[in-house]
Order: structure tokens, then C-alpha cells, then sequence
């Protein structure tokens, strides 16, 4: 075999394996970027979830809140009612009792209504 076909056939051959490499090269970093493009776009999916339940515990405490201080509010307002109504029912029995003692027929007791 002549030298110069043997030269001729080692630079082919660098040249099939440079070219190999570089479609090698080309696939492998194309399949890197695809499997990093996966996990980049996963993880911006928990990021956007994330934000979300951040929001919807934050929402979640302001009505807690709110309905704390509302439940507060109206325990106020039922104690005051409540010792309201004892003073009415306090005065309405000094007041039958007087009458009773007076002579005064007592009007009957309206059904419905505890004594």
C-alpha cells in the first residue's frame, strides 16, 4: 500500500471520528438541555404552588382573624343581653309583686315565655 493512501485513509478517519464526535457531542448535550429544561420547568411549578398556598394561608389567617374578633364581639353583646334580660325579669317580678300586693289583677303570662 502506497504511503500516500494510507495518510489519505488516517485523515479520513480523523475526520469520520471528528465528525462522529461532534454528532455525539451535539446529541448528549441536547438531551442535557431537554432533561435541565424539565427540571427548570418543574421547579417553577412548585414555585407557582407554592406562591399559591403562601396566599391561601395568608387569606385563610385574615378570615380566621376576622371571624375571631367577630366571635369575640358578639360573646360581648350576648353577656350584655344576657344581664340585660335578668334585670327586665328582676323588675318585672317586683313589679307583679306589687301588684299582688295591691290588689291588682295579674295579667295572665304570656305562653312562650319561660317564668
Amino acid at each position: 500500500m502506497p504511503l500516500e493512501l494510507i495518510l489519505g485513509l488516517l485523515g479520513l478517519g480523523g475526520v469520520v471520528l471528528t465528525t462522529t464526535g461532534v454528532i455525539i457531542g451535539t446529541i448528549v448535550s441536547a438531551r442535557a438541555q431537554k432533561r435541565a429544561a424539565k427540571v427548570q420547568a418543574a421547579a417553577n411549578t412548585n414555585v407557582a404552588e407554592n406562591k399559591l398556598i403562601d396566599q391561601l394561608q395568608e387569606e385563610l389567617a385574615r378570615y380566621r382573624d376576622d371571624n375571631d374578633r367577630r366571635v369575640a364581639r358578639l360573646e360581648v353583646e350576648v353577656q350584655q343581653l344576657t344581664e340585660e334580660n335578668r334585670g327586665y325579669r328582676a323588675f318585672i317580678g317586683v313589679q307583679r309583686d306589687h301588684m299582688a300586693a295591691h290588689g291588682i289583677p295579674l295579667p295572665p303570662w304570656p305562653e312562650g315565655l319561660p317564668r
